[in-house]
């Protein structure tokens, strides 16, 4: 049995659709159609019903569907184990970013990081809202780069700056004028933050005085997309303001202010011999000139 098998039916049970799960896979239709056909004659189990207009995965293939997501999670966890590995014998340094990042001191630390280790390649990634630090603790990451206010378990956090957060409306909210707005006038509206868990984003609060969550985004472009035109509101950096602005978004200051601790972290155990020396080119950088408007520098 294949892993590839594997993926094909794991895709074509979740879309139910032959020439989606084709699209996904980077197949022809008649190429998935084949493999899934050879796949259950290898398995000796029928797993999905069709005719000319619909696929159904019966019983069986359900039964089995859920054991073959357990092997593919761990054919990937497998996967980034052996990344890890060889990315310390190619002194490499995987770089996650999550949103804005160092906002633009982003360039600066990675360039400077560069510089002083010449030899070590650097694997930068944009990493899904959604994904949390998983990836980070999995091993698929050297380092990540995000505002992080708050301790983790199983993470070293390094602060690098701390910014002003501002509160994100769309244009032509009744409060998109003011001055300055008090979060709680803007409880009664949903909220969008970056993921679960994540209580700063909410108004900077959580437990039963928290607003309600709307949807949570995937990355930095998305959130504004859901303020401008879902008509949601959330906390910004202000750095992702100048970095990411949008037409249909206006950004105001709260009231009471709201800092957002831009951090490198890596993982407390087992990470690479590399990681803590990013943090320190990171301080450094970001102790010789900020390049970040309105930013305090972390000692």
């Amino acid at each position: 049995m294949e892993l590839r098998s594997l993926r094909h039916f794991s895709a074509l049970a979740e879309t139910l659709n032959y020439r989606v799960a084709a699209e996904r896979l980077h197949l022809t239709q008649p190429a998935l159609t084949r493999s899934i056909a050879a796949f259950e004659r290898e398995l000796g189990v029928q797993l999905f019903d069709r005719d000319k207009r619909h696929v159904v995965l019966t019983a069986d293939g359900a039964e089995l569907l859920a054991r073959a997501g357990e092997v593919l999670a761990d054919a990937d966890r497998l996967a980034a184990a052996a990344d890890a590995i060889r990315a310390r014998r190619r002194d490499e340094v995987r770089v996650a970013l999550y949103g804005v990042a160092l906002a633009e001191l982003t360039h600066p630390v990675i360039e400077a990081f560069c510089e002083r280790y010449p030899r070590v390649t650097i694997r930068v990634h944009e990493v899904d809202f959604h994904q949390g630090l998983d990836p980070l603790l999995a091993g698929e990451h050297d380092v990540a780069l995000s505002p992080l206010n708050v301790d983790m378990p199983g993470v070293t956090r390094v602060p690098i700056f701390t910014e002003p957060a501002s509160l994100a409306l769309w244009k032509g909210h009744p409060l998109a004028g003011a001055a300055a707005v008090d979060v709680t006038e803007v409880f009664d509206q949903p909220w969008v933050t970056p993921a679960p868990g994540l209580d700063f984003w909410v108004g900077g609060r959580n437990g039963d005085d928290a607003p309600t969550v709307g949807s949570h985004a995937h990355s930095a472009q998305d959130v504004a997309l859901k303020i401008a035109y879902q008509h949601m509101v959330g906390l910004m950096p202000l750095s992702a303001t100048r970095m990411f602005p949008h037409p249909g978004v206006e950004n105001v200051a709260p009231k009471e202010p709201l800092g957002l601790v831009a951090a490198v972290a890596f993982p407390e155990a087992g990470h690479s011999p590399a990681a803590p020396a990013f943090a320190e080119v990171a301080r450094r950088v970001a102790r010789r000139a900020t390049g970040v408007p309105y930013a305090e520098i972390s000692r």
